[in-house]
């Protein structure tokens, strides 16, 4: 997720970050590159997941969710998204299940301090120097960042640091609507090899608000020869959508996907998962119950309901709002969570479902500069989904082993999410390796998962910082400290122990 200035840590310049990556490599993890999203070179079609010793999991129970029908459009907020701009019908708001939004007090509440001053020298001498930066940050702005980190089995050596603190997700939501659609394809609602028209797509696509990782991966596919009827109806497979939204991070494909499966299901799916569990869920474990409906998620969740990325943007800024003022548009939904999910869900409707609509949007964006920096800051801080490290980390270990609800849903995920395997660098450290993250002003993340050759238990990561400041921001998206510090957790096996060592743990 990106805009303009808000480079994703994922999409530009992969020849450059796969020269850089090579030197990287030696001693460290195969790495996620800021300007590709890439843990390593560009690939092509991800090879079959072998299928390593694992401890057992248990699965996750398929949501059982009906489909909420599409209801009269309701009145928005007039100080943010006047009416009428849409008169079709609607899709589920956001927050059918999940809060639309979680407090923002919740995030000063729980975030963990240092208990004693950490031995910067001792951390110093330890880290990689590439690395430094990230852990600079944790002690600099402890509050601001959120790490987990084990190996499944010996959790209890692990690194837990504001575990428990909902951060804003950014891209790394996309992997909630992946398991989605693996469960999907599981049960026979969706079929891998349905063709999805490009033109289809072009309707979930808002240009410019990417940096072009939409149409990089429909280059990619078109040079490996996989689209459909290329030179006169352009297709792709439903599995290449999929595809696209996790090894570019394409917007467009995350959305045609999550309003394909619906709102209520990609909520329900993050239930399933156990992403909404109570501060404190032990690492790895997560209750799952039998019927989502029945469990009041805002009273204990912490996990806001992730929104189509289109309805987000969208809210940040849009040619139907009548003031200029778009941060104090976006102020007004803070205190009106209900409001948020409606006209997220409103707005994103109105792009995809009415013609005239979509070009308007389109050429207003063409002649103005909004939304600003500011703006994209105060949305990713206040308003983006969150979730927390903990959960996270957890959701990468069940995916790790084959956790959803049954071997043909976890194969169908992790074939998508471990299309970083091809790479020759990642294969000298790991048999596999599944990977996502995600970037806005001000918010950098990412999550992992690998087996490290002759290991049978996988190693998890995952690592938020939110409130960067601008000029940091954008010095690690080229920099990318906060990579370097994960890939180095994953590749050294000392690496984790020494951190808790040396008091580099809060547990909740």
């Amino acid at each position: 997720m990106c805009i303009r200035d808000s480079i994703n840590g994922e999409h530009a310049c992969r020849l450059r970050r796969a020269i850089r990556f090579a030197l990287l490599m030696v001693g460290l993890v195969a790495g996620v590159a800021c300007r590709a999203q890439t843990p390593a070179v560009p690939a092509a079609t991800p090879a079959v997941v072998s299928a390593p010793a694992v401890h057992t999991a248990t699965p996750t129970a398929t949501p059982a969710v009906t489909a909420t029908p599409h209801t009269t459009r309701p009145t928005p907020l007039a100080a943010a998204t006047p009416t009428p701009i849409y008169s079709g019908p609607l899709s589920p708001p956001c927050g059918v299940t999940l809060p639309a939004l979680l407090p923002t007090a919740d995030t000063a509440a729980t975030a963990l301090a240092p208990a004693a001053p950490l031995d910067e020298a001792a951390l110093r001498a330890l880290i990689p120097e590439a690395a430094w930066p990230a852990m600079q940050r944790l002690l600099d702005a402890p509050a601001s960042v959120g790490l987990v980190a084990y190996q499944l089995g010996r959790e209890s050596e692990g690194v837990f640091w504001n575990a428990d603190t909902p951060m804003p997700l950014i891209s790394v939501a996309k992997v909630i609507t992946l398991a989605a659609y693996a469960e999907a394809l599981a049960v026979g609602e969706l079929n891998a090899q349905e063709t999805v028209p490009l033109t289809e797509l072009d309707r979930f696509y808002l240009p410019n608000f990417d940096l072009g990782a939409h149409r990089r991966a429909v280059a990619e596919l078109r040079q490996e020869g996989r689209l459909i009827s290329p030179d006169d109806n352009p297709a792709v497979t439903m599995e290449d959508v999929a595809w696209m939204m996790m090894r570019h991070s394409s917007n467009a494909a995350a959305d045609y996907l999550h309003l394909r499966l619906g709102q209520a299901r990609i909520e329900a799916t993050a239930l399933a998962l156990g992403l909404g569990e109570p501060a404190g869920s032990p690492a790895g474990l997560s209750s799952r119950p039998a019927d989502l409906s029945s469990r009041p998620a805002d009273l204990s969740s912490r996990h806001s309901a992730p929104c189509p990325f289109l309805g987000q943007f969208l809210l940040m800024a849009n040619h139907s709002r009548g003031s200029a003022n778009d941060r104090a548009a976006l102020a007004a939904y803070v205190d009106d969570p209900a409001a948020f999910g409606r006209d997220a869900a409103l707005l994103t409707d109105a792009y995809t479902g009415q013609a005239t609509f979509r070009a308007a949007e389109v050429a207003w964006r063409e002649r103005n500069r909004r939304p600003s920096i500011d703006t994209q800051r105060f949305f990713a801080a206040e308003l983006a989904p969150r979730g927390t490290a903990r959960a996270y980390a957890a959701l990468m270990a069940r995916l790790a082993q084959n956790g959803l609800s049954n071997a043909d849903s976890s194969f169908q995920a992790r074939r998508i999410l471990e299309w970083p395997n091809q790479f020759d660098a990642n294969q000298a450290l790991f048999s596999n390796v599944g990977y996502k993250n995600g970037a806005l002003p001000g918010v950098l993340t990412t999550v992992y998962y690998v087996y490290r050759w002759d290991d049978p238990a996988p190693v998890v990561v995952a690592l938020f910082y939110r409130d960067l400041p601008q000029n940091t921001y954008r010095q690690w998206r080229n920099a990318l400290p906060h990579d370097e510090l994960a890939r180095w957790l994953l590749a050294d096996p000392a690496a984790i122990g020494a951190l808790r060592a040396l008091g580099v743990s809060r547990e909740q």
